[in-house]
């Protein structure tokens, strides 16, 4: 009799606390796995410009945790971006997140933020009209006289869309081919387009002698477009 009075007692609070444990069990299953404290953020997109109205970078984010270990698989990384459109979330694989920014009818900077847990990072992608498919360079001046006391030299590259128009805001890198020792590139070795597609630059030398600078040209757009060309130096 005691036994099956026990049993009868026994018997309704053993089913609430299956349903508690039942309840604990779902809510951890929910729970988003983030970045450990102390974790950074890495962040890099490919291209670095895209076309406006539907064209697409990818958005590549490495998570490392304290120790230097990448993250474990399935960590949750969130997306914002303040042009176009980006998958909200996205989880790790051996540490690393992608997902794809997708640009809208607007142009400019996009600047794309993420984090997990406390770490977060930002890096921008520039949305113009159209895609850059050419890059054609220029001398501004068609030589670096060394007998008019003369050592520096200025040149330009221009952009261009596959229909010949000029492609502003595009991130140019100028870079000295052979001799980097003696020929220098001034204010910086990237450069953004102008409305006209033109970017500028200009080189020094500390050459005494005559010959020729060569210089190359790259578009950091992830078009893979570069250009070589040449700058005279005369006596």
């Amino acid at each position: 009799m005691i036994r099956r009075l026990v049993a009868v007692w026994f018997r309704p609070r053993r089913f609430a606390l299956l349903l508690l444990l039942g309840a604990i069990t779902s809510a951890c299953g929910q729970a988003i796995l983030s970045a450990p404290i102390g974790s950074t953020i890495v962040i890099s997109i490919n291209p670095t410009f895209i076309a406006a109205n539907g064209d697409t970078a990818i958005v590549s984010v490495l998570v490392i945790e304290p120790a230097g270990t990448p993250v474990p698989d399935g960590t949750v990384v969130q997306f914002f971006t303040t042009l176009g459109t980006i998958q909200e979330q996205g989880k790790t694989n051996d540490g690393v997140a992608r997902v794809n920014l997708i640009s809208d009818a607007r142009s400019g900077t996009a600047t794309v933020t993420v984090f997990s847990g406390a770490a977060t990072t930002t890096a921008d992608v520039t949305i113009g009209a159209t895609r850059p498919a050419r890059i054609l360079p220029a001398l501004i001046d068609p030589r670096i006289d060394l007998s008019a006391g003369r050592s520096i030299g200025g040149f330009k590259v221009t952009v261009l869309d596959a229909s010949g128009n000029p492609v502003s805001g595009v991130p140019v890198r100028f870079s000295v081919v052979d001799n980097p020792a003696l020929d220098t590139i001034l204010h910086g070795t990237d450069h953004f387009t102008d409305n006209n597609g033109d970017a500028l630059g200009e080189v020094q030398t500390k050459r005494v002698t005559a010959g020729t600078i060569r210089l190359r040209a790259d578009v950091l757009s992830g078009t893979a477009l570069s250009v070589e060309f040449t700058l005279p130096v005369t006596q």
